[in-house]
C-alpha cells in the first residue's frame, strides 16, 4: 500500500525487533519445560519480570537515542522500536504460558484475534497516517492481545534466582542458535539494504516474507506436538521419543511440504502481475524464499528433538557455519551483479546445511543407522523440488496463466522420479503413526 520504498523502512523495523525478541527467548524455551514439569509459580513470575527488565532496558536505550538524532525519520523508528519491542515481549510471554498451560483452542484465538488486529489497525492507521500510522497499529495489536490474555496468566512479575538459572540452564543454548539463527535467516536482507537502500530492500523482504508464511506450518505443528515429545522424552527413552518424531512428524514434513511450496512459486509470477504489479522484482526471489521457508521448518521441528535428547547445545555451532556460508555467497552474489534470485540462493543454501545437520543430530540420537545417509535422504525432495522449479522457470517464464500452466506441467515431470519416495510417507499420514 506504502510502495517498496517504505515497505523496505518496514522491514528494517521488523528486523530490528526480530532481534531484540532474541532477548528473551533464553527465558521462554526453559519456561515451556518448566510449565510443563513443574507447578512453581515462581517460573512464570520470574519469566514475566525478566522479560519486563530486558525489553524496558531496550526501550530506554532507543528512546534515548531517538532524542540523539535530528531526522524525523529516524526519530519515529526509534521510538516505534520501543513500544514494539515491549508490546511483542509481554505478548511473547502471553503466547507460551497459554499454550503450555491452557488449551489450544484459546491459544489459536489469541493468535487469530492479535493477526486480525495488526491486519485491520495497521492498515486502517498506515492509510491515516503513512507509515508513521502503520508503526503505531504493530505495538498497539500486540499490547491489546497481551491485555486480553491477562484474564488468565499469571500477572505478578518477580526475580528469583533459582527459577532464572533452571530455565537458562535449558533456554540459553537455545537463545545462542535462536540469535545465530536470526542473522542466517536476516543477514541477506542486511547485505541487501547496505547495498541498494531501501527501494531495494523493500522488493527483496516482500519476498522473504513469504518465507515466514511457508515456515507458518512448522511452527503450528511444533506448537502441537512439542509436549508430547518432551514428555515421551522425560518418562521414557530420550532416543525412542526423538525417534519417532523424526518418523512421525519430520520425515513427511520434509518430503511432502516442498513440493507444494514448489508449484505455489510457479503460480506468483502472473498473481503478483495482476495485484501487485509494483513488487514484480520480487518474483524470482520469493519462488526461492518459499522453499527456504521449508528449510526453516524443518529447522524449527528438529530443535525440538534435539532438547528433547539434551543436545541443544551443539546447535550454535550448526547454525555459525550456515551463517557463514550465506553471508559470503550472498555478498559475493551482489558483487558479481548476479540479483536477488541469487541473494535468496544463498540464504536457501546456508539454512539446507543448517536442517540437514540438525537432522543428522537428531539421527544419531534417535539410534537411526547412518545418521548423514538418513538427512541426506530427508533432504533431497527440498533440493529437488528447487532445481525442478528453477529449471521450469527458465523454460517457461511464467508471466501469464497460459505460461505458468507450461511451467507447472515442467515442474510436475521433473518430480516424477520422487514419487516413490514421497508415497510411503502420504501413505503413512493416512493410517496410524509408527511407534517404534
Amino acid at each position: 500500500m506504502l510502495g517498496p520504498a517504505a515497505f523496505g523502512t518496514w522491514a528494517l523495523l521488523r528486523l530490528s525487533t526480530r532481534y531484540a525478541s532474541l532477548a528473551g527467548l533464553s527465558v521462554f524455551r526453559g519456561l515451556e519445560v518448566e510449565l510443563l514439569h513443574s507447578e512453581d509459580s515462581k517460573s512464570s513470575s520470574t519469566a514475566l519480570g525478566s522479560i519486563l527488565v530486558l525489553t524496558g532496558g531496550l526501550a530506554v536505550v532507543a528512546l534515548g537515542a531517538s532524542l540523539a538524532v535530528s531526522d524525523p525519520q529516524r526519530q519515529v523508528l526509534f521510538r516505534a522500536f520501543a513500544a514494539a519491542a515491549v508490546a511483542e515481549g509481554l505478548y511473547n510471554y502471553a503466547l507460551v504460558w497459554t499454550r503450555v498451560r491452557t488449551t489450544l483452542r484459546r491459544y489459536a484465538v489469541l493468535e487469530a484475534a492479535t493477526a486480525a488486529l495488526h491486519l485491520g489497525v495497521g492498515v486502517a492507521l498506515a492509510r491515516a497516517w503513512g507509515l508513521p500510522g502503520a508503526l503505531v497499529g504493530l505495538a498497539l495489536a500486540s499490547a491489546t492481545g497481551f491485555a486480553v490474555a491477562t484474564r488468565w496468566i499469571p500477572m505478578r512479575p518477580a526475580l528469583h534466582a533459582s527459577a532464572l538459572n533452571r530455565m537458562l540452564h535449558i533456554g540459553f543454548p537455545l537463545a545462542l542458535t535462536g540469535c545465530v539463527g536470526t542473522a542466517l535467516q536476516t543477514a541477506d536482507r542486511w547485505v541487501v539494504a547496505a547495498w541498494g537502500g531501501a527501494t531495494l530492500l523493500g522488493y527483496y523482504a516482500f519476498a522473504g516474507a513469504l518465507a515466514g508464511a511457508a515456515t507458518a506450518l512448522s511452527l503450528v505443528i511444533r506448537t502441537v506436538v512439542f509436549p508430547k515429545v518432551y514428555a515421551d522424552a522425560r518418562n521414557a527413552a530420550p532416543g525412542a521419543a526423538v525417534r519417532l518424531h523424526l518418523v512421525n512428524t519430520l520425515l513427511p514434513y520434509a518430503r511432502l511440504f516442498p513440493p507444494v511450496l514448489g508449484a505455489v512459486g510457479l503460480a506468483l509470477g502472473p498473481v503478483l502481475a495482476m495485484v501487485l504489479p509494483g513488487y514484480t522484482p520480487a518474483v524470482a526471489p520469493a519462488r526461492i524464499f518459499l522453499l527456504s521457508g521449508a528449510a526453516i521448518g524443518i529447522v524449527n521441528l528438529a530443535s525440538i528433538g534435539a532438547v528433547a535428547a539434551g543436545r541443544q547445545r551443539r546447535l550454535p555451532a550448526y547454525a555459525v557455519v550456515a551463517l557463514t556460508l550465506n553471508l559470503g555467497l550472498a555478498l559475493a552474489a551482489l558483487s558479481l551483479g548476479a540479483g536477488l534470485e541469487a541473494v535468496a540462493l544463498s540464504s536457501l543454501t546456508g539454512h539446507l546445511l543448517f536442517a540437514a545437520a540438525v537432522l543428522r543430530l537428531n539421527a544419531r540420537e534417535g539410534g537411526i543407522a547412518q545418521p548423514g545417509r538418513f538427512a541426506v535422504t530427508a533432504m533431497l525432495p527440498l533440493v529437488w523440488c528447487t532445481v525442478a522449479l528453477l529449471a521450469a522457470a527458465r523454460l517457461s517464464p511464467p508471466i501469464d496463466l497460459g505460461s505458468e500452466a507450461v511451467a507447472l506441467g515442467i515442474y510436475l515431470a521433473l518430480l516424477l522420479p520422487l514419487l516413490p519416495l514421497l508415497r510411503g510417507d502420504w501413505k503413512r499420514l493416512g493410517g496410524e503413526p509408527a511407534r517404534g
